[in-house]
């Protein structure tokens, strides 16, 4: 009897012993942070394109091409006597401004220009033309003008954004010779929204 009493106290000793120095088990790993910064309100606009228009020289009036603000849809008026627009060089086309991010998620945004009203030929070198290269004037005209339109100047805004196109008009004035002919670039024109939170 005292034997088998022995026998279960060592037992239980040892199963004591090793509960005592079990060793708790780690493990570890690597995360990456990130974090970013973007304004509050984006503004992209396409370009402004009238179109190449084939012109007579000699017009004794001044011929009109309208580029309506809600389509780019391009109209001549005026001296317009075999006047048309091309088919296998620069296309009308309104510019299309886009706002995005805006923290106003309704009503209205305030839309402008700034150097919407000038001549082509302003600016004068290798940056007042297209392609310089190819299908810039010998002689630019120098009294080829535009004035550019809104097609709304208070944008509706929905869910953080807006858009809104630009049109206008150019003149294509009397007494143009064929040393006029050519693809033009006007001066840098700047859009502006601002949506009451901020302005970009």
């Amino acid at each position: 009897m005292k034997k088998f009493t022995k026998r279960i106290l060592v037992t239980a000793l040892l199963a004591g012993s090793l509960a005592t120095t079990a060793q708790a088990e780690t493990a570890s790993t690597t995360v990456q942070v990130f974090a970013g910064l973007a304004p509050v309100i984006q503004l992209t606009c396409t370009d402004v394109n009238f179109g190449t228009w084939r012109v007579p020289t000699g017009a004794g009036a001044v011929t009109t091409i309208t580029l309506d603000g809600a389509s780019d849809i391009a109209i001549a008026a005026g001296a317009i006597t075999n006047v048309a627009l091309s088919t296998t060089r620069n296309t009308s086309a309104n510019g299309v401004c886009t706002v995005t991010g805006s923290l106003k998620t309704a009503g209205n945004g305030a839309a402008t220009l700034t150097g919407g009203t000038a001549s082509f030929s302003a600016n004068t070198g290798s940056t007042g033309f297209m392609d310089e290269s190819v299908t810039a004037p010998n002689t630019a005209l120098e009294t080829l003008g535009y004035v550019l339109a809104l097609s709304s100047t208070t944008p509706a805004i929905s869910a953080g954004g807006a858009s809104f196109k630009i049109g206008g008009v150019m003149t294509i004035p009397v007494g143009l010779v064929s040393a006029n002919y050519g693809d033009y670039k006007a001066p840098t024109v700047t859009v502006s929204f601002d949506d009451a939170n901020g302005t970009l």
